[in-house]
């Protein structure tokens, strides 16, 4: 595969989704932005289409028409009630974007799942026995995801595995490795993640294949006290 035509992007007004667009704008990309909600028109990236659509409900094939290659930047934004009970974004949301690229003989897809899903070694004990269980339930539906995608027989898939998330200017620094997160890689920026799924896309790379991305942060982004305060400003 080439580079694509036209990307999709779902999810595309959330802090990955975004920061996909600013990537892709800088790329001379062409993007379809697909959102629940659209964003005002002040914050909107400039010369990109945007539509409305909701994956949770019916044929998405529409909003894929003339679309070769997905991104899909769903995310279920952590709160006391997300936690619990977690909107089918990744399980159900996701089936229904492939089967619309199914129907329209598209295979490219790269999706957002999370490094947690797995056992990470180089995260640090504290953060798998405070916020990582709070996630169980959305690491869950991650799983589900990947494992749907994984036995999808035809579908070009990529499920890139970011560290927790972390809103700070791009560095182009990201260390990308298979599965798990490299040493002292505990953290990923919205930005850098944007930028690594564009590349998977453009470069088709990392095909079948579930690439952790992160880098070294300061320990001011790091400790526990900045992975509490940024649980607390989510509730």
């Amino acid at each position: 595969m080439s580079q694509p035509n036209k990307i999709a992007v779902f999810g595309a007004g959330g802090s990955t989704g975004t920061e996909v667009l600013k990537r892709a704008r800088k790329r001379g990309l062409s993007i379809r932005a697909l959102e629940h909600s659209l964003p005002e028109q002040s914050e909107r990236i400039a010369g990109f289409e945007y539509v409305k659509c909701d994956v949770l409900q019916g044929d998405l094939s529409e909003a894929l028409e003339g679309c070769d290659a997905v991104i899909s930047a769903l995310g279920v934004a952590f709160g006391p009630r997300t936690a619990i009970d977690p909107p089918p974004l990744y399980t159900e949301g996701t089936r229904n974007i492939v089967k619309a690229m199914d129907k329209l003989e598209a295979k490219r897809i790269a999706v957002i799942s999370a490094a947690f899903v797995a056992h990470q070694p180089s995260v640090p004990a504290w953060f798998e026995l405070t916020a990582q269980p709070a996630l169980a339930n959305i690491l869950e539906q991650m799983r589900a995801m990947e494992a749907m995608l994984q036995a999808h027989e035809h579908l070009q898939w990529t499920a890139a595995r970011p560290g927790w998330l972390l809103d700070e200017p791009f560095t182009g620094e990201a260390v990308v490795s298979d599965e798990r997160l490299a040493e002292g890689c505990f953290r990923c920026r919205h930005a850098d993640l944007a930028e690594c799924l564009l590349d998977f896309i453009c470069e088709n790379s990392w095909l079948q294949a579930k690439p952790a991305i992160g880098k070294p942060e300061a320990n001011e982004f790091e400790n526990l006290a900045a992975v509490k305060s940024e649980l607390e400003l989510d509730l």
